[in-house]
């Protein structure tokens, strides 16, 4: 089985691409999951509040999922943020260390050595992503440059730490993960070009 978490600044495009590559694999949004719990009317209200507090039941809803599709023999593909806004102010991790953790030994435990897990960073040129909140009149995104290149670098930074999270998981059973962890940066300057990329990566 084949778990994909991808992630990256808001506006860098991987939903996008994720709609693109023509994956088999069952799809979750986590910004959809906060809105549900938030009772929110849309995902970019999300980062204007304390979304932290919701995460509990978030990383229930994707831990039911993922054991759902995997007992019906369907990979899974997980839209993230590494990192967001909370209180509209300061960027954090998407979802707690902790809870990566514990998700890691989740899938862990319900597949053993079987699995894959990628965690995939989609990335851009700061302008390339300025221009594209500035293109799509339709979310509600920060239009300054040096917002765009906070989240981006933000994203990147704390996407290591799933990574490393994830991983963890796997040591605490006795294996390295070197086999059972991927790390993926796709650049989506040339939408084509990471379109090519990601659906290599998702290929397995």
């Amino acid at each position: 089985m084949i778990l994909t978490i991808v992630g990256g600044a808001s506006g860098v495009g991987k939903t996008s691409l994720l709609k693109q590559t023509d994956s088999k694999a069952k799809q979750i949004n986590t910004g959809t999951l906060f809105k549900k719990h938030m009772v929110l009317n849309k995902r970019d209200d999300v980062r204007k509040g304390d979304w932290s507090a919701y995460e509990p039941g978030v990383m229930n809803d994707l831990s039911n999922f993922v054991l759902v599709s995997f007992q019906r023999g369907e990979d899974v593909i997980i839209d993230t943020h590494f990192a967001a806004k909370i209180y509209g102010k300061n960027y954090r991790i998407g979802l707690k260390e902790k809870y990566l953790f514990d998700f890691g030994m989740f899938v862990f435990n319900i597949i053993k050595t079987d699995t894959l897990i990628q965690v995939v960073l989609i990335t851009a040129d700061p302008h390339a992503l300025l221009n594209r909140r500035r293109l799509d009149k339709s979310r509600d995104r920060e239009l300054v440059l040096s917002d765009c290149y906070n989240d981006l670098r933000s994203n990147d930074v704390y996407s290591t730490r799933y990574s490393r999270e994830i991983s963890r998981a796997f040591q605490k059973f006795g294996s390295t993960g070197r086999d059972n962890i991927r790390y993926h940066r796709v650049e989506n300057n040339d939408f084509k070009a990471a379109l090519i990329n990601l659906k290599n990566i998702l290929g397995g």
